[in-house]
C-alpha cells in the first residue's frame, strides 16, 4: 500500500490569511494539491492544524483521513511526524506533497510511485529532480519511517534524503519545481500561469 501525505498545517505568516484556502482558478489552493494525490495513492492522509474546519470543508468529498497537528508551530517536521504516526502497518511507502504547491502534477506522482515499484533492492526513497533542483513529490519507504518520526525543525526530510546517497532514486521532470504560494503576489503570478495553460 502506498500512502499520500499532504502537509497542510502551515501558519501562512507571509500570506496574511490561510493561503491554502485562497482561490486559484475556482478551487482552493489546497484542493489542487489534494486532488493530485488522491487519485494516485491507496490512502490519503491530510495533516491540518487544530480546529481546521474550513480546511476540512475545502477538501469535502475526498476520501481522506485528517490528522490534527497540535505542534504545527514547530514547522514542517511536526507535520511529517503527525502524518507518519497514523499510517497503518501495511503502508510500504509514503508520498509527501505540500499543500501550498498547487501545481504538483498527478502524472508526476504516478511516475514517482512507478519508479519506487521498479527500483532495485536497497532503494529507500524516490525524489523528483526539476531544472532548478530537487522538489516534491517525494516518496519515502517504510524502512525510514522511524527516522521521519525523529525529524525536528522546518526543513522536513531534506537532510535525511541527503544522507542516503545511492539509496535514493530520482524521477527527472521537465521544467521548474512547483511554485510555493507563500505571498499574495506569488498566488497572482501562479493564477496568471494557470490561466495561460488553460
Amino acid at each position: 500500500m502506498i500512502a499520500g501525505l499532504l502537509l497542510a498545517s502551515g501558519a501562512s505568516r507571509r500570506f496574511g490569511s490561510n493561503k491554502l484556502l485562497a482561490d486559484l482558478a475556482g478551487r482552493p489552493v489546497v484542493r489542487w494539491s489534494a486532488d493530485a494525490l488522491a487519485g494516485t495513492v491507496d490512502l490519503l492522509v491530510v495533516v491540518v492544524p487544530d480546529g481546521a474546519t474550513a480546511l476540512r470543508a475545502a477538501l469535502d468529498g475526498l476520501d481522506a483521513r485528517f490528522v490534527e497537528n497540535a505542534a504545527a508551530n514547530e514547522g514542517m517536521a511536526s507535520s511529517i511526524r503527525a502524518g507518519i504516526a497514523v499510517l497503518p502497518p501495511e503502508v510500504e511507502a509514503v508520498v509527501i506533497v505540500l499543500g501550498d504547491q498547487p501545481t504538483v502534477v498527478p502524472d508526476v506522482v504516478r511516475r514517482v510511485v512507478d519508479r519506487w515499484r521498479d527500483a532495485p533492492p536497497g532503494t529507500l526513497a524516490v525524489t523528483t529532480s526539476y531544472a532548478d533542483g530537487r522538489g516534491h513529490p517525494t516518496l519515502i519507504g517504510a524502512e525510514l519511517f522511524h527516522s521521519l518520526l525523529s525529524l525536528t525543525g522546518d526543513r522536513g526530510a531534506r537532510d535525511l534524503l541527503d544522507s542516503l546517497g545511492d539509496a535514493v532514486a530520482s524521477v527527472e521532470v521537465v521544467g521548474a519545481r512547483p511554485a510555493d504560494v507563500d505571498t499574495p503576489a506569488a498566488l497572482a503570478a501562479l493564477a496568471r500561469d494557470v490561466a495561460r495553460r488553460q
